[in-house]
């Protein structure tokens, strides 16, 4: 994974989901390379459509990533293919926050999802 020049700015608000704080471990590991292992990495937020992780790895627009991670009320790992759509790097030390798209999860692990935004949005 190479970071993008492109990629320097959180571009503007274009979520379709609420999206709630989730600051609990993530799993990644990138799927366009067939020995890719898998990494550690913090989540920042979560809605039904994407979620913001992280991480240590410059990565590029488009990198399709699998995420593997546990909902505070679930005992299943969701799992979910996504795309990368934009990087920021941090202003101190090497370590960049991330937006991801979900492209491909299972129904149950969406409404998973979504059940606990609308949960912790009610509260």
């Amino acid at each position: 994974m190479q970071a993008d020049p492109n990629l320097t700015e959180v571009p503007v608000e274009r979520r379709r989901q609420p999206r709630l704080n989730f600051m609990e471990p993530v799993q990644f590991r990138d799927l366009l390379k067939a020995d890719s292992l898998f990494y550690g990495s913090i989540g920042c937020d979560l809605g039904a459509g994407g979620m913001r992780i992280r991480n240590y790895a410059p990565m590029a627009k488009g990198d399709r990533l699998l995420i593997l991670m546990d909902l505070p009320d679930s005992r299943r790992v969701v799992r979910a293919i996504t795309r990368v759509v934009w990087q920021s790097q941090m202003p101190l030390g090497p370590s960049y926050e991330t937006g991801l798209q979900f492209i491909e999860i299972a129904p149950e692990d969406r409404d998973s999802i979504s059940g606990w935004v609308e949960r912790g949005v009610v509260s």
